[in-house]
């Protein structure tokens, strides 16, 4: 158990990162905090970061249980790391690839089930009255997450840390552990597989549009109960 802790963490926690945007300065001054012994430094990297843990990992695994569950592990193995965290990459950085480790562990596990939450690509029926334009745009999100919950285990993880997430390909490919051109490329399988799969549903030209500008971080489908 302690072998897997110091994998899933250790394979952000000051390892092979090479080179990052470092540290910001506010997060630089809450670690030095909290190896002084500052319990509510932690306490304030959590309340920072939680909510950006928790929506990737529910984007990634599905379902809210599974998505807590991760969150407080995310930060639970944060803590134990943080004292030996060099701050070459940004601290959003090393959650966000704890946090995809973690799912991508999850789904390893959980390898012959379906990786799609219900919750999420289940309609439920619109009020009477609602306008149907908010039917239509409601439909378009179930989509779409349907499409992204399809996706293999890490071109789910690049499109969400893309897409939603809104970071760039240098960047995710810090959290994945590749090269920036692997990115690229797994982004363009994963745009086509989305295409493919929503032309189908939607029609080609809804999609076209929909698609135009997810290879530069259009947030699509961005709602998250």
């Amino acid at each position: 158990m302690e072998e897997q802790e110091r994998s899933a963490a250790g394979r952000g926690a000051g390892l092979p990162f090479g080179r990052g945007e470092g540290l910001t300065e506010e997060d630089a001054g809450l670690v030095e905090a909290f190896r002084r012994g500052e319990e509510s430094a932690f306490a304030a990297l959590v309340i920072k970061y939680r909510e950006a843990v928790y929506r990737t990992a529910r984007r990634l695994v599905g379902s809210h249980e599974d998505s807590a569950d991760i969150t407080q592990e995310v930060f639970i193995r944060a803590y134990r790391a943080l004292p030996r965290f060099d701050g070459r990459a940004h601290l959003r950085t090393w959650l966000y690839r704890i946090t995809v480790n973690l799912c991508l562990d999850l789904h390893q596990q959980r390898r012959r089930q379906t990786w799609v939450d219900l919750e999420e690509v289940t309609a439920e029926a619109p009020p009477e009255d609602a306008p149907e334009a908010c039917a239509e745009a409601r439909t378009l999100r179930q989509a779409v997450r349907a499409a992204v919950a399809a996706l293999p285990p890490r071109q789910r993880a690049m499109v969400v840390l893309r897409v939603y997430q809104d970071l760039p390909y240098a960047e995710i490919a810090r959290v994945m552990g590749c090269a920036e051109g692997t990115v690229k490329a797994t982004m363009f399988a994963a745009l086509r597989k989305l295409r493919r799969q929503l032309g189908a549903v939607l029609g080609e030209e809804t999609v076209a549009t929909l698609t135009a500008g997810l290879g530069a971080g259009a947030r699509v489908g961005d709602e998250v109960p």
